[in-house]
């Protein structure tokens, strides 16, 4: 075989059967790259965040979407998503006519996972999103929260965080 021919070392490699330590290498890369996707995509949102209050991220359904949609139709003002993950209650609020639209997510990637959705839908200039933790945004000026919350970050510390619903007329839960 001829160092400079590709043809003939694939098909050297083809025919090559998968020892006990190839196989251990693989599963081991295999390993490390899921490691890696975990680390970069998952983690960051948990670093700052107490053990019972930490969410996996799971994107809401179009269905969820509709329903907070619905929700919010005739109430003017700001609006804002506590954990808005990839952005889309931001987004649809906006298309609806909600303005402003800010979104608070902890995880950087997904923060700018919901900028790339908004510059796709052509209203990156209109729509705000913040890497923020939502235990210390200050809603004082929103009218209409919305937040999907597990129950264990609800029921410790979110009525404290809304305040009064005086303060917060809109707050869904």
């Amino acid at each position: 075989m001829e160092q400079d021919d590709p043809a003939e070392a694939l098909t050297e490699l083809r025919e090559r059967r998968l020892g006990a330590l190839e196989l251990l290498q693989a599963a081991a890369g295999s390993g490390l790259a899921a490691y890696a996707v975990w680390a970069l995509l998952l983690q960051p949102g948990f670093r700052r965040v107490p053990l019972r209050l930490q969410v996996p991220y799971v994107g809401a359904s179009a269905r969820q979407v509709e329903h907070v949609l619905s929700l919010l139709r005739g109430r003017p003002g700001k609006t804002v998503d506590l954990g808005s993950g990839d952005g889309r209650i931001v987004l649809a609020a906006h298309r609806c006519g909600l303005r402003p639209a800010v979104g608070y997510e902890l995880n950087p990637w997904l923060v700018a996972l919901a900028r790339l959705h908004a510059w796709r839908a052509g209203c990156a200039g209109s729509v705000c999103y913040h890497r923020k933790d939502l235990w210390k945004v200050s809603l004082r000026d929103c009218r209409n929260v919305s937040a999907f919350l597990a129950p264990s970050v609800v029921g410790p510390g979110l009525p404290a965080l809304l305040g009064s619903p005086s303060h917060t007329p809109g707050c869904l839960l």
